[in-house]
């Protein structure tokens, strides 16, 4: 799992997985950041946990190789991206091999809520400024860009009069905490060949 902030979707996977609702194991946690929740949770739960931060390194391709070498190294077949803020130069051999869940419907919020720099309550105040009616969240694999990448599973969340960017963020927290664990249930059992 690749994380850079609270941990709350680790800590959700890991309370599926701990109900024996998801057949998987966290092999090993990458942050792009340091000093995070996202680490204490892991490191609680037992799981190795590297910090990997682009300071540390020359160029993007530079820094996503030593992504993939540590995720590698603890052989992981599949990349969960939970609030990853850090965009990786997808290595041929990770194609296909990493998802990544985003609090919007894609593609269409993708020309407002989606990409660079739109993450947390920043996508949702976009899409309140779009005037949506309905919002949701969107299981995708990870491609070379942002937030592009083919859907895998979404469900909507309606937006309501008053929200505002946090409540909205709330419910479509509460649908995503649903959604991951199940979106990579069915992307295991549709590529049987990332089972070692």
């Amino acid at each position: 799992m690749l994380l850079s902030g609270s941990g709350r979707t680790l800590e959700n996977l890991l309370a599926v997985i701990g109900r024996g609702e998801l057949d998987a194991e966290i092999v090993c946690v990458a942050s792009s950041r340091s000093q995070v929740r996202g680490i204490d949770i892991a490191k609680h739960a037992g799981i190795p946990v590297v910090v990997v931060t682009r300071k540390d390194h020359p160029d993007p391709a530079g820094y996503s190789r030593a992504v993939f070498a540590e995720m590698e190294r603890h052989g992981a077949d599949l990349l969960i991206l939970a609030g990853f803020l850090r965009q990786l130069t997808i290595d041929p051999a990770w194609e296909g091999r990493m998802l990544n869940i985003h609090p919007s419907l894609l593609p269409q919020a993708e020309a407002y809520a989606a990409g660079r720099g739109f993450y947390g309550d920043h996508v949702h105040a976009a899409v309140l400024a779009h005037g949506d009616t309905v919002s949701g969240a969107t299981v995708h694999v990870v491609t070379a860009d942002y937030d592009a990448g083919p859907p895998v599973l979404q469900r909507e969340v309606p937006v309501q009069a008053d929200d505002t960017p946090q409540t909205l963020a709330a419910r479509v927290f509460a649908v995503e905490c649903e959604l991951y664990p199940e979106a990579i249930r069915r992307y295991m059992a549709a590529h049987p060949e990332l089972k070692r």
